[in-house]
């Protein structure tokens, strides 16, 4: 056989195998746009939507067993114990549908987390000082105020009750309750409070903890919807008519990015003063059942954290909104009786105040319980 034979047999191969190929990558992509039969996503082959789907999976399914963080902010504590709070972390972050407020972390009985209708368990749950009257402080939030990734012992609530112990050892009794939400925000426990007064739970503190959510994202706080709000339309417009034939499409990330149709500069001050505007009528709602409101703007890791790049855990994004929006919450909220800004607690900050991209260690939360604590006036 001459060499030119042998080099169009080689050149012929390539071509048969290109071709193989390309077969095979149209045979794929019939197949993946039959398994995303009726769904809609963001990507036009159905093969990257697919491969995108794997990916987010896979990414949950690992993240449980990434607990380097938590070996970080717990040097103290072994490494099966931070795995185990990871793990449970990711175990107990799923939601129900839950009648007037749309939905609530689900009932959960692990080893470090329990959660039982839209209270969190708090430990120590208060401080029983032998006096005849005991106040009930609750606490709202998002994820933050939740505790995410933390255990019982080491939320806001929790801390409160324990910074409260030492400050107030003659004080009156104190009773605290965890109605923290991950992604809630002040609109969304507007709604919880609403409904816990109406079903006869009356605090007589309530303690509101907010800004991430409101303001990252913030598709949901600008038009005043859940975060899940497109899984419930696409249940009514859809899925009651599909006969069981119908999957939900999560498309999340639009939450979180900025309007096409509205100018960045209104999108930005709408979204304080919805946020304002909440915070007026919860406290309406608190003045008609007697109870006495404090707010807090939450420090962000996307605004004054100077650290924020050589922190190993946080998020390191830097061009987001906070940085226009956090200026004009503190302007505004110096003249609202009873809100604190808490925005620039990061400042100084150089150990570990965070113990994944977004959620605050449990030192951290140590001393945003003390600030609290600090603006908290027991009548």
């Amino acid at each position: 056989m001459s060499a030119n034979q042998k080099k169009l047999g080689t050149g012929g191969k390539v071509v048969l195998s290109l071709f193989l190929l390309l077969i095979l990558l149209i045979v794929l992509e019939g197949i993946f746009s039959m398994v995303l039969y009726q769904q809609y996503g963001p990507e036009k082959a159905a093969a990257v939507e697919v491969l995108k789907t794997v990916k987010n999976r896979f990414t949950k399914r690992v993240f449980p067993l990434d607990d380097k963080a938590h070996n970080l902010v717990r040097p103290d504590s072994s490494k099966e114990v931070n795995r185990r709070i990871a793990e449970e972390a990711m175990e107990s972050n799923r939601f129900i549908q839950e009648s007037w407020i749309e939905f609530r972390n689900m009932d959960y009985n692990g080893r470090y987390m329990h959660m039982s209708g839209v209270n969190r368990r708090s430990s120590p749950d208060g401080f029983y000082n032998n006096t005849d009257d005991t106040l009930d402080i609750y606490f709202f939030g998002g994820s933050t105020m939740f505790g995410f990734n933390v255990m019982d012992n080491e939320t806001i609530p929790s801390q409160f009750a324990e910074l409260y112990k030492q400050k107030y050892p003659n004080g009156k009794s104190i009773r605290v309750l965890n109605f923290g939400t991950p992604t809630y925000y002040s609109y969304q426990e507007l709604m919880l409070l609403s409904n816990l007064i109406y079903n006869g739970h009356k605090p007589d503190v309530a303690v509101f903890l907010d800004g991430i959510n409101d303001f990252w994202f913030a598709t949901a706080a600008y038009y005043r919807q859940s975060y899940f709000s497109y899984v419930f339309r696409q249940v009514f417009d859809k899925g009651l008519r599909s006969n069981g034939n119908f999957q939900l499409v999560d498309t999340a990330d639009n939450m979180f990015m900025d309007p096409k149709n509205v100018p960045l500069d209104e999108y930005n001050r709408k979204l304080v003063v919805n946020y304002f505007e909440n915070i007026s009528n919860i406290k309406m709602m608190c003045d008609m059942a007697g109870a006495k409101a404090f707010f807090f703007a939450q420090p962000s890791p996307f605004y004054n954290y100077p650290n924020q790049q050589k922190d190993p855990i946080c998020f390191k994004d830097t061009n987001t909104r906070f940085n226009y929006i956090y200026p004009l919450v503190k302007k505004q909220g110096s003249s609202v009786n009873d809100f604190t800004f808490l925005g620039d607690m990061l400042k100084h900050e150089n150990g570990y105040p965070f113990i994944d991209g977004l959620h605050y260690s449990p030192a951290f939360i140590k001393k945003v319980a003390g600030q609290i604590l600090d603006a908290v006036k027991f009548e």
